[in-house]
């Protein structure tokens, strides 16, 4: 059942071409450890499609021989202007450090299940979230918006979250510089976020290909420190990283490997 599905899906997929479609994908694997030390894999497979004006992709999670779709938006896009509706996240997912799986954990994270409309336009994208499109369209569970920008060569962003029900606010900004040192490219960068009355932080710094990062909140300044490594090799994007809990004294490994196409 599951390779008849899949193989539906990219046989839907690949009858695009002949509209003048380009076709891409991703094949994930992370390795993860869990609450009872275990190491567990994810497995993500996602298909985008970019046709004229029109973009649409679709992400299956796999667990064993069970396949469900992830994600899935659909959409259209003329010069700096977008709009796309689907299952497709939040925008401030796109703030919170720069590591795959480790480090995060200190900042506000607003719910980003359900569908969303999001529209864009020139460095500014606003998101209208739905409770359960299923049962009524109109119902709007919370409203984001963010801004970016690059200032004398650094990128600074801002973005906020207003939740309809309980009528909070989640603020979040980050700024960024990446600068030529001995023959290759360094980067510091910094994602903080208020929300339920709290300020936490995150700062990375990358050089040669290696993140180290740092964070914590007001009330506990140093939480977390880490690191990883990522790298491409024959086409394959691989990564590996860590975080260490200054409070339990405990580790958090992650590594994975990504194919594109």
């Amino acid at each position: 059942m599951k390779n008849l599905f899949l193989t539906t899906a990219a046989t839907a997929l690949m009858a695009s071409t002949a509209f003048a479609a380009d076709v891409t994908g991703d094949i994930k694997l992370d390795l993860t450890q869990n609450a009872d030390d275990d190491i567990v894999a994810a497995q993500t497979l996602e298909f985008g499609i970019d046709a004229m004006a029109g973009d649409a992709g679709i992400g299956f999670a796999m667990n064993g021989d069970t396949v469900t779709v992830d994600s899935w938006h659909m959409g259209v896009a003329t010069g700096d202007i977008a709009f796309s509706f689907g299952d497709q996240g939040d925008l401030l997912g796109d703030f919170g450090g720069i590591t795959e799986n480790v480090g995060g954990t200190t900042l506000a994270n607003p719910s980003d299940e359900g569908e969303s409309l999001i529209a864009s336009a020139f460095g500014a994208r606003v998101m209208i979230g739905l409770t359960d499109m299923t049962a009524d369209v109109t119902d709007v569970k919370n409203v984001q918006g963010t801004y970016g920008m690059n200032v004398a060569g650094a990128s600074v962003g801002v973005g906020l979250d207003y939740n309809m029900d309980s009528e909070e606010f989640v603020y979040m900004g980050s700024a960024g510089v990446t600068r030529s040192i001995v023959g290759t490219e360094a980067s510091v960068g910094t994602t903080f976020t208020y929300g339920a009355e709290t300020f936490a932080y995150e700062t990375d710094v990358t050089v040669f290909g290696v993140t180290g990062f740092v964070n914590g909140d007001e009330n506990d300044t140093l939480q977390n420190v880490g690191g990883g490594y990522y790298t491409n090799v024959q086409g394959l994007d691989v990564y590996a990283e860590t975080s260490y809990n200054l409070d339990s004294e405990e580790f958090t490994p992650s590594a994975g490997v990504a194919f594109s196409f």
